[in-house]
C-alpha cells in the first residue's frame, strides 16, 4: 500500500483498497472503495522519481490566487518547489472538473484529497478497465471515425481554454461510450501561455499520424491542427467546429474564409456613404443632397491640381500667416 493512501483511510474518505490498476509514468492507479464505490486512486510520484520533469514549459501562465506562495515558485525557494508541486497535482483535478462539466469526454472526477486523486473507473466493452488507444487493435474502417470524435474532444477543450499539452495514443482509452482522454496534469492555458499553440498543433498531430498509419486518407488531414487554432484566434470556434476538408471543402482558412467585399454584410453602398461622410467638403457631394437638389456635384478640386486633398492649400496658408505675423512683431 503506498503511504500516501493512508492519511485518506485514516480519514475515512476511503474504506479500502483493492488494489493497484496500473504504473504510469507520471502516477500510479490504485483500486479503492470509496462511498460504496469502486473509483481510481491516481498517486502522483515525487518529482524525482517521475519521467516528466522539465515542465517549465507547460507551467508558464499559472498562477496562484496568494502572491507571496506565487513569488516564492518564482524564486524558486524550498517552499516555492513544494507549493509548485501541489499545484501541479492540483491543475489536474481542476481540468477534469472543467472539461467534465463542458460534456468532453474525460474520467469523471470524485474528490482530489491530500495530494490524491479520485475518480470514475474508465470501463471498455467488456466490462473490464478500458486499454489504452496504442494497445488496442484500431482497424482501417474504424480510423477515421476515432479520429474525427477525438478531434471534436480536442475541439471542445480549446472552446474551455485548455489545451492537453501530452495528448497521444498513450492518453486515450477505448471506452464503451468512446474514445476517453486521460492525464492532464500538464494541462495548458491556451490564453496564458505562449506555446499554446505549439502544443495543441503537436496533441492534434500525434493522433492524426497514428491514425493516418491506418487509414492513409487522413494524410489530408494535415492541415486540421492550423485551421482549428486560426478559428480560436478568431474567436470562431465553437464545439460543433469542424475543419474544411472533413466538410469536403476546398477553401484555404485564414484571408480566403474570410467575407468578401460582395458579402451582404459589407455593400459597396454602405462603403461609399462612409467615404462620403468622411470626406472634407462632402456635404455637397453626398447622394442624399444630390437626390434633393436633383444635381450631382463634382468633388472639390485644389487650386494645385487634381491630385492634391483640398486641405493641404489651407494648411500653408495657415503657416504662411504665422510666417508673416513673426515677421511683423520682431
Amino acid at each position: 500500500m503506498p503511504h500516501l493512501l493512508a492519511p485518506l483511510l485514516a480519514d475515512g474518505v476511503i474504506d479500502e483498497i483493492a488494489g493497484r490498476l496500473k504504473s504510469g509514468k507520471e502516477a500510479d492507479l490504485w483500486l479503492v472503495r470509496h462511498a460504496g464505490e469502486i473509483v481510481a486512486a491516481k498517486v502522483y510520484k515525487q518529482r524525482q522519481a517521475r519521467s516528466f520533469r522539465n515542465n517549465a514549459a507547460y507551467k508558464e501562465g499559472r498562477l496562484v490566487r496568494d502572491t507571496r506562495t506565487q513569488r516564492a515558485m518564482q524564486r524558486g525557494t524550498r517552499f516555492g518547489q513544494a507549493a509548485a508541486e501541489d499545484a501541479w497535482k492540483a491543475k489536474e483535478a481542476e481540468a477534469l472538473h472543467t472539461l467534465h462539466a463542458a460534456g468532453v469526454r474525460v474520467p469523471r472526477p470524485v474528490l482530489f484529497y491530500e495530494g490524491v486523486l479520485l475518480m470514475e473507473v474508465v470501463l471498455g466493452v467488456g466490462g473490464h478497465p478500458a486499454p489504452r488507444l496504442v494497445d488496442a487493435h484500431v482497424p482501417r474502417e474504424t480510423a477515421a471515425a476515432l479520429y474525427a470524435d477525438l478531434r471534436g474532444q480536442a475541439i471542445a477543450m480549446l472552446c474551455c481554454d485548455l489545451v492537453h499539452g501530452d495528448l497521444s495514443p498513450y492518453n486515450v482509452l477505448l471506452g464503451r461510450s468512446g474514445p476517453v482522454v486521460i492525464d492532464f496534469p500538464q494541462v495548458v492555458g491556451a490564453a496564458h501561455n505562449s506555446q499554446a499553440e505549439g502544443f495543441f498543433r503537436r496533441d492534434l498531430e500525434n493522433l492524426r499520424r497514428f491514425f493516418a498509419a491506418r487509414d492513409p486518407a487522413l494524410h489530408a488531414a494535415a492541415g486540421d491542427a492550423r485551421e482549428i487554432w486560426r478559428a480560436y484566434e478568431r474567436r470562431e470556434l465553437t464545439p460543433g467546429f469542424v475543419p474544411a476538408q472533413a466538410r469536403g471543402g476546398n477553401a484555404r482558412p485564414g484571408r480566403d474564409s474570410r467575407p468578401a467585399r460582395s458579402d451582404p454584410r459589407h455593400p459597396p453602398a454602405a462603403a461609399a456613404g462612409r467615404a462620403a461622410i468622411l470626406s472634407p467638403r462632402a456635404p455637397s457631394a453626398t447622394p442624399g443632397h444630390a437626390r434633393a437638389t436633383g444635381a450631382a456635384h463634382p468633388p472639390a478640386v485644389s487650386a494645385h491640381g487634381p491630385g492634391r486633398p483640398p486641405e493641404v492649400p489651407r494648411r500653408r496658408r495657415r503657416r504662411r500667416r504665422r510666417s508673416s505675423g513673426a515677421g511683423r512683431s520682431s
